[in-house]
């Protein structure tokens, strides 16, 4: 009786964890569907929040562009400009010493090179003493030329009172027209004399080689005991103190921009700093085009436009060739009477 107790008592047990094992697979049956729709659901709400801020930043910048197209004018192509000079010899010579360095600043008149000047010096000591001969001879020429005066005078005198004959008369006339024309050559002389003095002294000034603005030495090609030829550059001088900006802009918007529009500016090299200025002046040409074809093709060609520089600190160093970007306050009629009418 005990033993069939027992295998009832197991019995029952495992009819209990049949239900039970029943049981929880109905619960799980349920659940899994619940967790495959949530799992379904989170990836399409992310999707649709990405989404959605994707609209929201295209609709700013979208409208930035709007407003910024309706208020200003701008272009990237743009660089900072600013007077440049090429420094250069004169005259034929060979650098007898070298003044200034790379990066040296000068002064407007400052000598920058000395070329070697000997062998003018001595062609203006030569010029010299012709000079002083030449002078000495035009005074011996004044001296005959009066003493032959009086010597007519006074034969003429005497001709006319019948007391000299007509050969004394014309002996003294032919010399007074010697002693005329010996002066006039002393004088030529002179001339000449002084004329190539001045031609040696200009000379000796070019060997003396200055700058001709105010500025910064940016190159220094050649060294002393070269020969340059007249014309060959020497120095390069950069004006940094006096710099603007040259934009280029397409021909279909230069009717927007008017001289004295302010101007926000961007320096590539200083991103992060706001400059500001105006316009001075509209270029008075097109840019030439950057190539040739044999056959026409419309292009819209490009202007430029002279911009101030209105706000340079000290501490930052702008150089001419230096990217910026610019946008010029030039606002559209139209574009200000659809903001009125909104």
């Amino acid at each position: 009786m005990s033993r069939n107790r027992t295998d009832e008592a197991r019995g029952a047990i495992r009819e209990k964890s049949r239900d039970e094992d029943t049981a929880a697979e109905s619960v799980k049956g349920k659940v899994e569907p619940l967790r495959k729709r949530k799992g379904r659901r989170a990836p399409i709400i992310l999707g649709a929040l990405i989404l959605l801020v994707l609209l929201g930043v295209g609709l700013s910048f979208g409208t930035i562009w709007i407003l910024d197209s309706i208020n200003y004018v701008s272009t990237d192509d743009a660089a900072i400009d600013g007077d440049h000079v090429n420094v250069s010899a004169k005259t034929l010579g060979r650098i007898k010493s070298v003044l200034v360095e790379e990066g040296s600043e000068v002064e407007a008149g400052q000598i920058l090179v000395l070329l070697d000047d000997v062998d003018l010096r001595a062609q203006e000591a030569q010029s010299t003493s012709s000079l002083n001969y030449a002078r000495e001879n035009l005074v011996l020429a004044r001296v005959n030329l009066e003493k032959t005066r009086d010597d007519f005078n006074r034969t003429d005198t005497l001709f006319k009172g019948g007391a000299a004959t007509r050969e004394q008369y014309d002996h003294a006339a032919r010399a007074l027209e010697t002693a005329n024309a010996q002066y006039s050559i002393a004088q030529a002389q002179v001339d000449t004399a002084n004329a190539q003095l001045g031609v040696i002294e200009a000379q000796l000034l070019n060997t003396r080689i200055t700058a001709p603005i105010s500025g910064t030495i940016v190159k220094k090609p050649l060294m002393p005991g070269e020969l340059v030829q007249p014309g060959q550059t020497i120095f390069s001088i950069n004006d940094l103190e006096h710099l603007w900006v040259t934009a280029n802009f397409e021909e279909t918007k230069i009717s927007r921009i008017k001289v004295g529009a302010p101007v926000k500016i961007t320096v590539d090299a200083y991103s992060s700093y706001p400059f500001h200025g105006r316009v001075l002046q509209i270029g008075a040409a097109i840019l030439p085009p950057p190539f040739s074809i044999g056959e026409f093709t419309k292009t819209t060609q490009r202007v430029p436009v002279k911009i101030e520089l209105g706000n340079r600190p000290a501490d930052i160093v702008l150089l001419p060739g230096m990217s910026a970007e610019v946008k010029i306050e030039a606002p559209s009629s139209r574009g200000l009477s659809i903001l009125r009418r909104g």
